[in-house]
């Protein structure tokens, strides 16, 4: 009897709450998804949804097909794992670069302090040197000439000198003794600030800087559950979708990945959201901008441009997708070719590689409008895609 209630336990379906793993049956909302592993992400895949779909036969699906046939694409997984491992070895020179910058900030910053230090001793706030602010004793003190009837003028005149001598050292005590007071104040707060410095320092290298990540066309939230899972140091990601329906699957995922913490899902245009980041510098705008913008659409990713360029951070990184490889490596579309590349394909066995350039022409023009120059860190013709790694500089000279 127990091992039939085991048995019962183990088929029935599991909640969104439990430990994701593959193949599993989770019914949520009277609804009972099926888990998808890919890294390490889980996704919850609808019933009936298609994941693969042949291009005869897409004329024919139901509706319930037709309507969830783009819901998980495995043809496009190695774009993913190659996304994972291009941001990880970008990322880890962008952390490295950003705690050096922090450092030579500090120690700038140490040098000031210790400057200040070593010239407050010799000037008060008047500018005078301590050496003016002593009492000259010396100059005001007089020899007596006083001679009584007895003829002690030499007497007289002695212990006038001892009394100059007596108040000349009480003066030159008082003036160390202050001197020193004001020493011991600067080097007890020299001492603290390197304390705090060292403090600070040392949190700094324990605690990573932050490295931000949009993904501007998430579907299903498959690449920032990967992103946030497979990445140590990514701090944020960001998952958007223009449909609505796409960011309430993104949020389910989130919530199974148990990632609520690192991924964000928001709800609107791709171009709207990087446009928010355009001048917002200091002035209260929605935060940094990102490390990593990835684009991933579904045909050209030229329209996006303009705003990714202009929402990754000085040095940041765009990873592109273009899958209308009939247009950018074919002779077939000339006009549409110019139009959204600005230039011309090329024909014969090396047509892709054609591609590759057009696209990167696309980008280094959308940035060079805003002194922006680009630098290719990996270009890739993949089956019927091509995907570029793009390092992004403000560099108006360039």
């Amino acid at each position: 009897m127990a091992a039939v209630d085991a048995a019962v336990a183990s088929a029935s379906p599991a909640s969104i709450s439990d430990p994701p793993r593959a193949d599993q049956h989770v019914l949520h909302n009277g609804i009972e998804y099926t888990t998808v592993k890919e890294g390490k992400a889980y996704i919850l895949k609808p019933p009936r949804a298609a994941t693969f779909v042949d291009p005869k036969k897409a004329g024919k699906l139901d509706a319930d097909e037709e309507k969830q046939k783009v819901f998980y694409n495995p043809i496009q997984q190695f774009n993913r794992d190659l996304s994972v491992l291009a941001i990880r070895a970008y990322g880890e020179d962008a952390i490295a670069s950003k705690i050096r910058k922090y450092q030579q900030e500090k120690l700038r910053e140490k040098k000031r302090l210790e400057r200040k230090r070593k010239s407050r001793p010799e000037h008060d706030a008047g500018g005078e040197t301590k050496d003016s602010k002593r009492p000259k004793v010396e100059d005001g003190a007089e020899t007596s000439t006083v001679e009584n009837a007895e003829g002690k003028k030499e007497d007289a005149a002695a212990a006038t000198a001892a009394g100059a001598s007596g108040q000349e050292a009480l003066s030159k005590n008082d003036s160390t003794t202050l001197d020193d007071s004001r020493l011991s104040e600067d080097v007890r707060a020299l001492d603290e600030s390197n304390k705090a410095h060292d403090e600070h320092t040392a949190n700094a290298s324990s605690k990573s800087p932050k490295f931000r990540i949009l993904d501007a066309l998430s579907a299903t939230g498959l690449r920032a559950l990967r992103y946030a899972h497979e990445i140590p140091f990514v701090t944020s990601v960001t998952a958007n979708d223009l449909l609505p329906d796409a960011v309430e699957a993104i949020k389910l995922n989130v919530k199974h990945n148990k990632l609520e913490g690192k991924i964000r899902p928001e709800t609107g245009n791709a171009m709207a959201h990087m446009y928010q980041y355009v001048g917002q510098e200091g002035v209260g705008g929605p935060g940094h901008k990102y490390d990593v913008i990835d684009l991933d659409p579904y045909g050209t990713a030229v329209p996006f441009l303009d705003g990714a360029v202009q929402a990754a951070t000085d040095g940041g990184l765009l990873c592109v997708t273009c899958t209308d490889a009939g247009v950018f490596a074919s002779t077939g579309y000339l006009e549409k070719t110019y139009s959204q590349y600005g230039g011309l394909p090329i024909k014969g066995l090396h047509s892709h590689e054609g591609g590759l350039r057009l696209i990167l022409h696309a980008i280094a023009t959308a940035a060079a409008k805003y002194g922006i120059t680009i630098e290719p860190l990996l270009s890739l013709s993949i089956d019927f895609y091509a995907r570029v790694f793009v390092r992004v500089r403000k560099s108006p000279a360039e």
